[in-house]
């Protein structure tokens, strides 16, 4: 795998894709021992804790639950983790705080740990930071979650998360706080235009994505693009398109030619449609993120949604995916690419991260416990989850720096910076680190 440094030098990282086969570690041998909670002779149980059955959005993110379910039949097909077949128990989160913490206290009995999980309203883990092991030491149950977008979870001792945005973690009590924030987009739009001017739809429905959203939108604003009107406008994902027309107002009233959607895809698809609707034409780049790459944006979007921008932080997997052989497993497993968007891959970077750890915990001590995997976590100072993300610290809590730059063109997806397949911009310049008091 190839990463572009900060000078623009092709570093070349020899990842392990062929662990996706040798899942086993210690299998010429003897059977590695396991002695914990969720370990049996021939199974390890991992929970999977994610919103699926929720009212406001059904089958949220049953992605999540359906990639982990495909990854641990790919390495139970070749031998499972530690000698043992993998487990998974999906546990519904259902968009709710007591739901969500029910399940951590249902997963500390039952489960070695905590995979791939995409639980919104997971505020309180300190059942998960007292979980005790099989000895009764409250050793905690390890979390490796696919999103921990609530703060509680995500700087929680316990967590480990492959996004790897949990810099500010330190700070997190202090006014002014320092944010360690993603702006790479930034650069590669004043790049191509270096006099641009508009507005940032920011996601109100969670202030904890909120406030890391105003952060990231803050980091673009100083990347050299100005802000129109109040700049950043609160935004939920439920709201109809008549609750954006004041919002395109303002681009057409100020002739904005930049505007960001940090709201969920189907808000992007309605602020094109209402720009249409006003003879927009001003805007010059429409901008994404992560969550607009997704094959249901552009049955949705159409003809509308034509040249929008996104920044990905992992490999652009609907034109990629056959060159990465984890990628190519996983889709494999699924029944097609169709099944796979940006929320399951987030839960496969968990997954592959948690058998990194076992196998490093198996190879360094012979046994697999929630201590040992814990051990082996604060090693995982260059994590690329076989190349799916470009090297990330987890164990530092650095924020990632590497992404890709993808386009909507003539209907689909398409990478466009680096241009490259296969390639990272790793450049340092891509995290900017800021004080910022945002409640």
């Amino acid at each position: 795998m190839r990463f572009t440094g900060a000078l623009g030098v092709t570093v070349v990282v020899v990842t392990m894709v062929g662990s996706m086969i040798a899942t086993d570690a210690g299998a010429q041998g003897a059977k590695p021992k396991a002695q914990d909670v969720g370990i049996t002779a021939t199974q390890i149980r991992l929970a999977v804790i994610a919103d699926v059955d929720t009212p406001v959005d059904p089958g949220l993110f049953q992605s999540a639950v359906d990639t982990m379910r495909a990854w641990a039949a790919l390495v139970n097909k070749h031998g499972g983790i530690a000698g043992r077949q993998v487990v998974i128990d999906f546990i519904d989160s259902k968009l709710s705080d007591t739901d969500a913490r029910n399940a951590v206290i249902k997963a500390c009995s039952q489960d070695f740990a905590m995979v791939g999980g995409e639980a919104l309203f997971l505020d309180n883990l300190s059942d998960g930071i007292a979980c005790q092991d099989a000895q009764g030491k409250p050793t905690g149950l390890p979390d490796l979650p696919g999103l921990a977008l609530d703060t509680n979870e995500r700087c929680a001792p316990v967590t480990y998360v492959a996004s790897g945005d949990t810099g500010f973690c330190a700070t997190r009590d202090q006014h002014p706080q320092t944010y360690f924030s993603q702006r790479g987009d930034g650069l590669f739009y004043v790049k191509m235009n270096k006099h641009l001017h508009g507005v940032f739809l920011v996601p109100n429905d969670l202030k904890a994505t909120q406030i890391s959203q105003q952060a990231d939108f803050q980091a673009v604003v100083d990347s050299g693009i100005k802000k129109d009107g109040a700049g950043f406008y609160d935004t939920t994902a439920q709201a109809p398109q008549s609750a954006l027309t004041p919002i395109v107002q303002v681009v057409k009233n100020n002739q904005s030619n930049f505007v960001y959607n940090g709201e969920a895809f189907g808000t992007m698809v309605l602020l094109r449609r209402e720009a249409k609707l006003q003879g927009v034409n001003s805007v010059k780049i429409w901008a994404c993120n992560q969550g607009c790459y997704d094959a249901n944006f552009l049955q949705q979007g159409g003809a509308d949604i034509e040249g929008t921008y996104t920044v990905l932080t992992t490999l652009p997997f609907f034109t990629e995916y056959k060159s990465n052989p984890a990628l190519k497993a996983l889709v494999g497993q699924l029944g097609g690419l169709g099944k796979l968007n940006s929320d399951g891959v987030a839960a496969y970077t968990g997954a592959l991260l948690f058998q990194d750890a076992a196998q490093k915990a198996v190879a360094s001590g012979g046994t697999l416990t929630r201590q040992t995997l814990f051990n082996a976590l604060k090693t995982e100072h260059h994590f690329t989850a076989q190349g799916v993300i470009g090297p990330t610290d987890i164990a530092s809590r650095k924020s990632q720096t590497c992404i890709v730059m993808a386009q909507v063109k003539n209907g689909k997806w398409v990478r466009v910076s680096p241009t490259k397949s296969g390639t990272f911009d790793c450049s340092q310049k891509n995290v900017l680190e800021q004080q910022l008091d945002l409640g």
